[in-house]
Parts: C-alpha cells; sequence; structure tokens
C-alpha cells in the first residue's frame, strides 16, 4: 500500500508550505487547521482498513526493494490506532492554538515546526525498522526542540538545552543498540528481527548479544517514556512548552516511547532470556507510578502537577508491558490489550487536562493554584470540563480511566503480582487527591476578580472534543476493547506481521510453540463453553502443521481438542479465506488457513486435514 508513506510526507510538505507563508499569520492559522484536520480524516480511514483487511496488516517496502532489505512502512491495528491518536490530539491542539499562539512565536516558525514534529511521530509508528525509528525520533525531536525555543524566554531556553543534552545522550544509546542488534542478526527490519529471534536456542551466544542490545534500547526507551529513575528531565521541561502546543507534548510523545517498548519487547525480541527486559520494565513501573504521584502532591501549579502525573501515568502503561513476562498465554494478551487501551485513553485525558489548564490559567490569570480560586463561578463551563477529564484520569467509572486501570490490574492479579497491582491502586487513590486539590483551590473558593482575565470560550471548544471522546470511550467500551484486542494478537502473536512484511516463506522454520500460544490461549478462553465450536484461524501451512501436532500432545488434554473441517480455497492470487464447516463466522480470518476446533469435553480426539 503504497499510500503508507501520507502521514510522513503530508506534514512534511505542510511545513514547507507554511514556511513559505511566514508572516501571513492568518492564513498559516487556516492552512495548518485545514491540513491537520484532513490528515486525521484520512488515517481514521487507514485504521478502518486495516481493520477490515484479513491479516490486520498493510506494508509498503520503500522504493520497490524486497524485504528485509528495503525500507518497511508498516501499519498493522496498533499502528493505525496510534496514528490517529498523533492525528486526532494534532487537530485539536492545532485549532486549541489559533486562540494561544501569538505574532512573535509565528515569526520564528511555529506552525512549521508543529508539522515537522508531526511528521516525525507519525513516522515513528509507522516504521518497520528500528534504525528507521531511530530517524524518525530525531525528525520528532527536531520539532520539538523548535516548539519548545520560539519565544526565547530564559526559561526556554535553559531548558530546552537540558531537554537537548538528555536526548543527545538517549540517541547516542540508541544508535549503540541498533548496532549490536544488527550485528548480531544481520537485520535491522522488524519482523525479520522477530522471525531470527524465534529460532535461536537457549543459552546461545546470539541470544545473549541480542538481549544486550536489547538492554541499550531498553534505556533509551525508558528515558523517552520518562520511566524511574530517567524521568528526571521532564517536569522542568514541559511546563515551560508554548501554551496550547504542550498539549500535545504531554499527550503525545512520551507515548511514542512506550510505544516502542510495547512493539519492540512486547513482538521483536522473542529470543530466550527476553524475559529479563520485561521483569525489569515491571518493576521500574512500580516506582514510576509511585513517586510520579508523590512528585505530582508536592506541587501547586497546574502545569506541574500534571507533568509529575504524566510520569505516574506512565507507570501503568509499563505495567502492561512489564506482565508480558508472564508464563500463562491469556494474562500476557491482556496485559496487551490494558496497555493498549491505557496508551488512548491517557493521550485523550491528558492532552485534554493541559488544554483545560490553559483555559483556567486564561480565566484566573494564573496556574499557580494559591492565587487561583473561583473559576467555577467565573467559567462553570471549564470546570465541568475539568471535572470529568480529572476523574477519568483517577480512575473513576463509567470513564475510561476505570476501564483501562480495571483490564491492567485484572492482568496483574491473575499473573499474581500483588505487589505491583498494590502500588497501582494506591497510586490511582493519590491521583483523585492530586486531581482533588486542584478542583479545591483552583476551582472551589471565592473569586478573586470580577471577571475572566481573558477571552476563553473559543478554546473550549476543541477541548469539549476530548472530553467527548474519554466519556464515549467509557460509557461504548466494547468497541474499544475488540479494537485492543485485536491490535494485542498480532503484537504477541507476530506470524500474521512476519508474512505481510517477509511472505510466507518466511514462516517455514518457526517452533510450533510460537503458534501454541495462540491456540492455548484461545481453548482456555472457551474451555467452558462446553459443546460450542471455537473458530481458530493460522497463516499457513507450516502453522496448520504445528497446530496439528499440538493437537496431537493433547489427546490427552482434558480439554480433549478436536480438529475438524478444515478448507482450502485455492484462487489466482494465493489463498483466499473460506468458512468452515458449521462455524457460522470466522472473524478476521487470513489468507489460506481456516481451522474448526470443538473444544468439547469428553470427545475423542482427532486430527483431520
Amino acid at each position: 500500500m503504497n499510500a503508507l508513506v501520507i502521514p510522513i510526507l503530508w506534514p512534511l510538505f505542510t511545513a514547507i508550505l507554511l514556511a513559505l507563508v511566514n508572516g501571513r499569520y492568518k492564513l498559516e492559522k487556516a492552512l495548518s487547521v485545514l491540513s491537520t484536520c484532513g490528515l486525521a480524516g484520512w488515517v481514521f480511514w487507514l485504521l478502518w482498513y486495516v481493520d477490515q483487511t484479513d491479516a490486520g496488516v498493510v506494508t509498503m517496502i520503500v522504493g520497490g526493494w524486497e524485504a528485509p532489505f528495503g525500507i518497511a512502512m508498516v501499519a498493522d491495528r496498533l499502528a493505525a490506532i496510534m496514528l490517529c491518536l498523533s492525528m486526532g490530539v494534532g487537530a485539536v491542539v492545532n485549532a486549541y492554538t489559533c486562540w494561544t499562539v501569538t505574532d512573535k512565536q509565528q515569526k520564528y516558525f511555529f506552525y512549521p515546526l508543529f508539522q515537522v514534529m508531526l511528521c516525525g511521530v507519525n513516522w515513528a509508528f509507522i516504521s518497520g525498522d528500528i534504525f528507521n525509528l531511530f530517524v524518525a525520533y530525531e525528525v520528532m525531536l527536531i520539532g520539538s526542540y523548535g516548539m519548545m525555543i520560539v519565544g526565547a524566554s530564559r526559561s526556554q531556553i535553559r531548558q530546552t538545552l537540558n531537554y537537548i543534552a538528555i536526548n543527545v545522550v538517549g540517541s547516542t544509546f540508541f544508535v549503540g543498540g541498533v548496532a549490536v542488534v544488527y550485528a548480531t542478526t544481520g537485520h535491522t527490519n522488524m519482523a525479520a528481527i522477530a522471525q531470527y529471534t524465534m529460532t535461536l536456542a537457549e543459552g546461545s551466544p546470539q541470544a545473549a548479544m541480542v538481549t544486550a542490545g536489547s538492554m541499550l534500547l531498553l534505556t533509551v526507551f525508558a528515558m523517552k517514556t520518562a520511566a524511574w529513575p530517567l524521568f528526571f528531565w521532564l517536569p522542568d521541561s514541559y511546563p515551560s512548552v508554548p501554551a496550547g502546543v504542550i498539549g500535545f507534548f504531554a499527550g503525545l510523545l512520551t507515548k511514542v516511547g512506550v510505544y516502542s517498548l510495547l512493539r519492540v519487547f512486547g513482538m521483536i525480541f522473542q529470543q530466550p532470556g527476553h524475559e529479563l527486559a520485561l521483569d525489569i520494565l515491571l518493576v521500574l513501573s512500580g516506582f514510576t507510578m509511585l513517586l510520579g504521584v508523590l512528585g505530582a502532591m508536592c506541587q501547586w501549579e497546574i502545569r506541574k502537577i500534571l507533568s509529575w502525573h504524566i510520569i505516574s501515568q506512565v507507570g501503568y502503561m509499563v505495567m502492561g508491558i512489564g506482565l508480558c513476562g508472564s508464563a500463562h498465554p491469556a494474562i500476557v494478551t491482556m496485559a496487551v490489550v490494558g496497555t493498549i487501551f491505557y496508551i488512548v485513553h491517557h493521550i485523550i485525558v491528558k492532552s485534554c487536562l493541559f488544554l483545560v489548564g490553559g483555559i483556567a490559567g486564561r480565566v484566573a490569570g494564573t496556574q499557580e493554584l494559591k492565587k487561583m480560586g473561583g473559576v467555577l463561578d467565573l467559567a462553570p463551563g471549564v470546570a465541568g470540563l475539568f471535572l470529568i477529564a480529572a476523574l477519568s484520569l483517577a480512575g473513576m467509572p463509567p470513564f475510561s480511566g476505570f476501564w483501562s486501570k480495571f483490564v491492567l490490574i485484572r492482568a496483574g492479579l491473575h499473573g499474581e503480582h500483588f505487589i505491583i497491582v498494590t502500588v497501582a491502586i494506591v497510586t490511582g487513590f493519590f491521583t483523585l487527591y492530586s486531581m482533588t486539590k486542584i478542583w479545591s483551590y483552583g476551582f472551589w473558593g471565592k473569586p478573586k476578580r470580577e471577571r475572566a482575565a481573558a477571552s476563553y470560550r473559543g478554546m473550549m471548544i476543541p477541548t469539549a472534543v476530548l472530553v467527548v471522546f474519554t466519556v464515549f470511550m467509557g460509557v461504548f467500551a466494547q468497541p474499544f476493547y475488540r479494537l485492543a484486542t485485536d491490535a494485542a494478537t498480532i503484537v504477541k502473536h507476530p506470524q500474521q506481521y512476519i508474512a505481510a512484511v517477509l511472505g510466507e516463506e518466511a514462516l517455514v522454520g518457526l517452533p510450533a510453540d510460537t503458534f501454541d500460544e495462540a491456540l492455548n490461549e484461545t481453548l482456555d478462553e472457551t474451555a467452558d463453553a462446553t459443546a460450542e465450536p471455537v473458530a481458530i484461524t493460522v497463516a499457513s501451512t507450516n502453522q496448520f502443521d504445528a497446530f496439528k501436532s499440538q493437537s496431537v500432545r493433547n489427546a490427552h488434554d482434558p480439554r480433549n481438542v478436536q480438529v475438524t473441517d478444515t478448507k482450502i480455497a485455492a484462487s489466482d492470487s494465493g489463498h483466499t479465506p473460506e468458512t468452515a464447516t458449521n462455524a457460522s463466522a470466522v472473524p478476521d480470518a487470513m489468507p489460506t488457513q481456516i481451522t474448526h476446533v470443538d473444544a468439547t469435553p469428553h470427545a475423542p480426539a482427532e486430527v483431520t486435514h
């Protein structure tokens, strides 16, 4: 699908166009908003298209080269979800800045830099190559450096220099990690690395070297994510970002790191010993949650409270990735689903809170809580927007924050990680305390002025879009949960991803256990369904053979697996899915094979093909 370059080229060309019309400020605003909204519409269509495909993955190899040698652009459901978040929040923030950007900021290329940042973020999400991911990070950082320093106040210059310094160190580690992985595997293509690491023997020097390289990448992504103990750069850096665009920084930039952790450690590195990184992440998540929320409780300025909460909430996402080290596939899948759901929730809610905080500061004339008060009387609509977003962040039902925390905590309880679950619950109560503190000092009380310090009503419209989404996502959680589940399946069982990028022949030789997990997970989840049939989709003949052998080995399994009614329908373009006999539907069927499984107790186990 050649159109996969659109999320990269569209904002890049928009940045060039905006730079050419610099000085015509109203035209710049209009072009930037129209471009961002247009691309947002396209990526939502892309998500629908990817979700409708059989494999759930669309690919493009730049320049016509064959993978793994060409640069791969890959959009599976996870990447498409992240693109929608990037452009959706980007469009909202872009519209919001029309009321906050100054002529001085526009003079120094505010909107072109914003588009460059969008280009880098989108590039990171659809990159199918870890070196290409590094390049995307650098493009994203160039835009973010410019956005932080635009306007050139003393505080901005100081914090931007700190931000640049820490990211230069991170980039050095990034290149080192990629070099070690490439030297060991011979690839930078993500699918090829996943294929290679699946076949490594336990105790082999190659597995040890891949693990060593992964530790360098873990350091980089933990730094980008602002996980403990590498979060020290964030609390002072983000509050110096210009009003409005801070919503994009807070919502998206650290989540690029979370996405990278999930993609790399959840899908790519499958070598023996990869669980070490996941165990480390699980430990880091507890400290990140707790120390982040404690830092927030000590602050008295809205932007700083919310900046510390970025760190705290990142801990929940890292917790979900760390739970992927569980030995039970169903727990792993649940953890990934919870992580994806939490990423979506947090990007929306955190961006919303920063935007609402900006409006509250505009009404009160300051964001220092001890100098605020009475915003509820001056601007009740703003207070309502804050209340909904704050309750969602704290995890109160029926908002999106409740369901995302619920899935992660449930995964932790099933995995018997009681300490980390306790930390997560305690952090939720402390988060509620922080939000109550903002409400009590900033919104309640006697107003300290007779009217709002500045106009604000236009800023409420884009902010309200995010508030409506978090309510909708909480009340109608099932479609989002289904989409997150489908996305998680590809992450934890990457055969579809590998086949889409490298071709089905790349699946030959992969160990049967890589598919056994998917089989056992599905059977475990439906073991209580007695005579209800289960539809299982496999990606290739190789996987079907592995499936058969697993079924035979499970002849004495109490679930008594019976494999029946296999059909292969050939066509000119290869194999196409066909519903198996007696199965009413096979959702999300992949090309080539469909197998119908009866998880029926007390039935003899037999395999027919």
